[in-house]
């Protein structure tokens, strides 16, 4: 609620920085691991080639958090995976792709937005919506735009792309 309040959208770091893309997978990984052993889910990384970019990592680490924590929520079997694709020298893909039930077309509408309400027949979904709107906010302060793409049969992956120039020297 803090974040939102403060705008929700600044970025942690505010000057680009050389980080390591995988470092930051593994981190998010890590912190999520309890909540997935828990459940009997694995956590799946697929890392992208050329690790060490330029970007926002404080931000990027955020987001990916956050979206991974909501899919473990939202999934009883299968698996979590955090995926990072190259789509061009300096432009990444990065998804987070569940095997849950995925999200009701009801739902979809206001995903989004920051204190909607919930349906008090779905449990399942949190009343606030900050994570989802903040992490739309901190995706477009990087430059990109924060995507969802979802079934009942498929799951849910939601998706965004980066310009982050690979790192030349350290």
């Amino acid at each position: 609620v803090i974040a939102f309040a403060r705008g929700g959208d600044r970025l942690i770091d505010p000057r680009p920085e050389a980080f390591s893309v995988l470092a930051i997978l593994r981190s998010v990984q890590d912190i999520v691991l309890p909540l997935a052993e828990e459940k009997k889910l694995a956590v799946k990384l697929n890392p992208p080639q050329g690790d060490f970019r330029v970007g926002h990592p404080g931000a990027l680490n955020r987001v990916l958090l956050n979206l991974t924590t909501n899919a473990l929520k939202f999934t009883s079997s299968g698996f979590v995976e955090i995926s990072v694709k190259s789509l061009a020298p300096s432009r990444l893909e990065f998804s987070v792709r569940d095997t849950g039930r995925g999200i009701p077309p009801q739902v979809m509408s206001s995903l989004f937005d920051p204190f909607r309400r919930r349906d008090p027949g779905d449990y399942t979904f949190s009343s606030a919506g900050l994570g989802l709107s903040i992490c739309r906010k901190l995706v477009a302060a990087m430059g990109g735009t924060l995507g969802v793409e979802t079934s009942d049969t498929n799951g849910t992956r939601f998706f965004f792309e980066l310009e982050l120039p690979v790192v030349t020297r350290l």
